[in-house]
């Protein structure tokens, strides 16, 4: 069964597809809808999310595997680490939540933007182009020293690399970083202001997947509400953010998106 409910009341199972009418209707008079993805919308990709009970944070330090001061102090454990997350993100397949939302992008072309702080590309894998990712893509490069940035895919970074030595850059022949955001390192300014214009201007913003506990891009849904669009929620749990919504929907998005937009998996187009 799945659970909707609307600020802080919760809605009956059996007034579900009234509510997601509601829903369909302020989409369909929508003219530019962003989503912004977090962790929950690959879960069910395979993709262990950070935060939740069973999140990697709970079993792992981020700070020991994760920080800019770890990759400085002990270079080879962080990349041991994230090379497991590569494997695990190579055998990864996007779910009905990316298809979905890369069908909405082809039908409304350059008027509906994804913006991820998920680094696992399954967004693009899924057919998404307008995709702004906030904390990087696991599958990149960036030297320290030198400025050299190096993008690779799902394909073809396991091909150049074997996954036991420290990449090296060929410039300088320092390590080599994962060009994602680690613990004490900005986001990327550019990255960052074109999200912020895109969720201000935004008509809709579909919250999916995140836990909001991030900063500072949880700070999101804020521009697209003080811009007045509707700000829908779609989480298995509360975020901190839940009471704020316009809708908080208490399901997997795998279930829920392609129900609000009417999407037949098998044909992959939208209804």
């Amino acid at each position: 069964m799945i659970a909707l409910d609307v600020g802080k009341t919760m809605y009956d199972p059996v007034n579900i597809n009234n509510l997601v009418v509601q829903i369909q209707e302020i989409v369909r008079q929508a003219t530019n809808i962003v989503f912004f993805t977090g962790a929950g919308i690959s879960k069910e990709s395979g993709i262990p999310t950070f935060r939740d009970k069973d999140g990697l944070w709970n079993k792992y330090d981020p700070t020991k595997l994760a920080s800019l001061t770890a990759f400085k102090s002990d270079p080879r454990l962080v990349w041991d680490f994230f090379y497991s997350r590569q494997r695990l993100i190579c055998d990864a397949k996007f779910n009905e939540a990316h298809i979905t939302i890369a069908s909405v992008e082809k039908s409304k072309l350059d008027n509906c933007w994804v913006l991820t702080q998920n680094i696992d590309s399954l967004h693009q894998r899924a057919g998404s182009s307008n995709v702004i990712e906030l904390h990087g893509n696991i599958f990149g490069l960036v030297c320290l020293y030198c400025g050299t940035v190096k993008q690779y895919n799902h394909e073809t970074f396991f091909k150049e690399f074997d996954g036991k030595d420290v990449p090296l850059c060929e410039r300088c022949d320092k390590i080599l970083k994962p060009n994602v955001v680690l613990f004490e390192e900005p986001l990327p300014t550019l990255a960052w202001q074109q999200a912020i214009q895109l969720s201000s201007d935004c008509d809709v913003m579909f919250v999916v997947g995140s836990s909001l506990s991030v900063s500072p891009a949880n700070m999101l849904p804020y521009y697209a509400m003080k811009g007045n669009a509707t700000v829908i929620e779609i989480n298995p749990n509360k975020s901190e953010m839940s009471h704020l919504m316009d809708f908080s929907v208490r399901a997997s998005a795998n279930n829920v998106l392609p129900k609000i937009f009417g999407m037949d998996s098998h044909s992959d187009k939208m209804l």
